[in-house]
C-alpha cells in the first residue's frame, strides 16, 4: 500500500478496531476543510471516515455529532447517519467513522409534476420541522429568534449594498421586505439549516435519507424551503410547498420569506467570493444577480408583501442558473486497496497528549 492508504488504515484501525476493509473512495469536497473517505468492509458494509483539516471543520464535525445524537431519539421517515467510532487523542489526525446513508441525491430540475417524490420531499421537511425544539435546546444547539435573524440579515444586506454590484431595484425590494415586521411573525421550529437537493437522498419515489446535519438548529422554517425556490421549476416548487403545508401547520408568509431568503443567498454568495478575491466567482454572482433583476423587471418575481390569508398556490420565481460554488464540487476517486486486518495495524501516534473525557470530540 502507498503512504495515504497506510495512514487511512491506521486511522480506521484506531476508530474501528478489528474491522477489515477492501476498498476506499476519496470524497474530496472543496472548501469545507474536511477529508471524507468512503470505506467498504469485507462483508460489503460502507462506512464514512471524516477527518477535519481545520479548526472550523473540527467544530462543525463535533456539532454534527451532537445533532445526530438528537436525531437518534426521533422517529423519522428517512435514514440518518450515526457515529460508529473515533480515533484516540494520540492519533496523528483526528477522524470519525459514520454509518453510510444510501440513496441518490435528488435533482429538482428533473422532477415532474406527476412524480410522487414531490409529496415525499414536502413530508420529509415537515417531519424535520415537527421535531420538539426542546431536544435541540437540551443538546446545546443554536436557537434563533425572529428579531435576531432579521438584524443579521439587515447587516448582511448593508454589506451587499456597499459592494455597488447589486441593482437599486433589488436593494429596494429586499429592504422593504426586511423592514416589514409582519413578514417575520413566525414560530421558530427545528430546521436542518443546510438543505440542498444533494443532501436529500432518494430511492424510487421516496426520500430515504438526509445528510449533512451540522447546521441543525431552531430557526425560521422558511430557511429550509429557500433552496426549492432556487432549484425547482415554478410548478414543482408550488407542489412541494403544498405537500409541506398539508403535513404541518405553516404560517401565512412562509412562501414570501423562502423566496426572500433565496434571493438574499445570491447576495451572500457575492460577498463570499469577494472576500476570497475570486474573480470568476464574482463574475458568476454578478451575472446571477443581473438575471434576478431582469426577472424583477419582467414581472416574474413574486410579491414579498405579507398576506392576510394563505393562498392555495404558492408564488415562486423563475429559476436562476445556480453557481457550482453553491454546492461544493465532489471528486470521487475509486481505489482498490489491499485487504488489511485493521486489528493488526497500530494507530499512528504523535507526542503524548492529556486524556479527554469520552464526550469531548476534539
Amino acid at each position: 500500500m502507498g503512504k495515504p492508504s497506510l495512514i487511512l488504515a491506521a486511522l480506521a484501525a484506531d476508530a474501528l478496531p478489528g474491522i477489515r476493509f477492501v476498498q476506499v473512495q476519496n470524497l474530496t469536497i472543496d472548501g469545507d476543510g474536511l477529508t471524507t473517505e468512503l470505506l467498504t468492509t469485507e462483508d460489503g458494509r460502507r462506512i464514512l471516515l471524516k477527518s477535519p483539516k481545520t479548526a472550523v471543520a473540527a467544530t462543525d464535525l463535533g456539532t454534527e455529532v451532537r445533532a445526530l445524537r438528537v436525531l437518534k431519539n426521533v422517529a423519522l421517515p428517512f435514514s440518518v447517519s450515526a457515529l460508529l467510532g473515533q480515533t484516540s487523542p494520540k492519533a496523528i489526525r483526528q477522524a470519525l467513522a459514520f454509518e453510510y446513508v444510501p440513496g441518490a441525491p435528488i435533482d429538482l430540475s428533473r422532477v415532474r409534476l406527476e412524480d410522487p417524490i414531490i409529496n415525499s420531499i414536502g413530508q420529509a421537511l415537515a417531519r424535520i420541522h415537527s421535531i420538539p425544539t426542546s431536544l435541540v435546546a437540551d443538546a446545546g444547539l443554536p436557537e434563533y429568534q425572529p428579531a435576531q435573524r432579521v438584524r443579521e440579515r439587515v447587516a448582511e444586506f448593508d454589506r451587499a449594498m456597499d459592494t455597488g454590484k447589486i441593482h437599486r431595484d433589488l436593494l429596494e425590494r429586499w429592504q422593504t421586505a426586511l423592514l416589514d415586521v409582519n413578514l417575520f411573525r413566525y414560530q421558530p421550529v427545528v430546521v436542518h439549516g443546510g438543505l440542498r437537493s444533494d443532501v436529500l437522498l432518494a430511492e424510487g419515489t421516496d426520500i430515504v435519507g438526509v445528510t449533512e446535519w451540522r447546521s441543525l438548529c431552531v430557526d425560521d422554517p422558511a430557511s429550509d424551503l429557500a433552496f426549492i425556490y432556487g432549484e425547482a421549476q415554478p410548478e414543482i416548487a408550488a407542489a412541494i410547498t403544498l405537500a409541506y403545508e398539508g403535513s404541518i401547520r405553516a404560517d401565512k408568509n412562509l412562501k414570501q420569506r423562502a423566496n426572500l431568503y433565496f434571493e438574499l443567498s445570491l447576495a451572500t454568495y457575492l460577498l463570499q467570493v469577494m472576500a476570497l478575491g475570486d474573480e470568476e466567482g464574482i463574475e458568476e454572482a454578478t451575472l446571477m444577480l443581473t438575471q434576478l433583476h431582469q426577472d424583477l423587471v419582467d414581472g416574474l418575481l413574486p410579491s414579498l408583501t405579507p398576506t392576510e390569508f394563505a393562498t392555495s398556490a404558492p408564488e415562486v420565481i423563475t429559476p436562476i442558473s445556480q453557481a457550482a460554488s453553491f454546492t461544493a464540487p465532489v471528486t470521487i476517486i475509486t481505489e482498490s486497496i489491499e485487504v488489511v486486518d485493521l486489528a493488526e495495524v497500530q494507530p499512528l501516534a504523535t507526542q503524548e497528549q492529556p486524556e479527554k473525557p469520552e464526550d469531548e470530540l476534539f
